[in-house]
């Protein structure tokens, strides 16, 4: 099991089934380190390995964990996400596909240089699986303005139901 590098060349034959391992600090994820609550601790560890497919493609798969902070868009209370996610995907170099590769498969796109950049592959996993709408399991929503009875007027609907009674063409009794 090797560390994690910074960057890695996935068509050289020694990053071939190797399994690589690491956590990743908050420095080498700057956009979930930007939207990640200030004050929590952001945590991803990953796994992953390179390996020839089936159609001679090269496919990354592994594990990636970890937990972040974010506001529960309900009680807009901190909330811990808690993810553990297993992608495998295809690389896909400056060339295109390899031939016989379906549509629905999950590609990586090589940086210009070639190079795989482990970093920034496990940042696009884990803000691809970000939850829409940050919620907790259950959880009361935040407290809203408190109106007394009549503080707010008249019904709007009950104006424009009077409007149209006595506008032209209505009933005016």
């Amino acid at each position: 099991m090797s560390r994690i590098p910074v960057s890695l060349d996935p068509w050289q034959p020694r990053a071939r089934h190797l399994e690589f391992e690491g956590g990743l600090r908050p420095e080498d994820l700057p956009r979930l380190s930007a939207d990640a609550l200030p004050g929590h601790p952001l945590r991803v560890h990953a796994q992953f390995r390179l390996e020839r497919g089936p159609l001679n493609e090269m496919r990354l798969s592994g594990t990636i964990t970890g937990e972040l902070w974010l506001t529960c868009q309900r009680c807009l209370q901190p909330m811990a996400w808690a993810f553990r996610l297993q992608p495998d995907a295809v690389l896909q170099s400056s060339e295109g596909m390899p031939a016989g590769v379906g549509e629905d498969d999950d590609r990586v796109e090589l940086e210009a240089d070639g190079l795989l950049r482990p970093a920034v592959w496990v940042e696009e996993e884990i803000l691809l699986a970000w939850p829409l709408v940050p919620r907790h399991e259950d959880c009361e929503p935040a407290a809203g303005p408190e109106f007394e009875a009549g503080e707010r007027g008249d019904n709007p609907f009950a104006v424009l139901e009077q409007l149209k009674k006595s506008g032209p063409g209505g009933d005016s009794s």
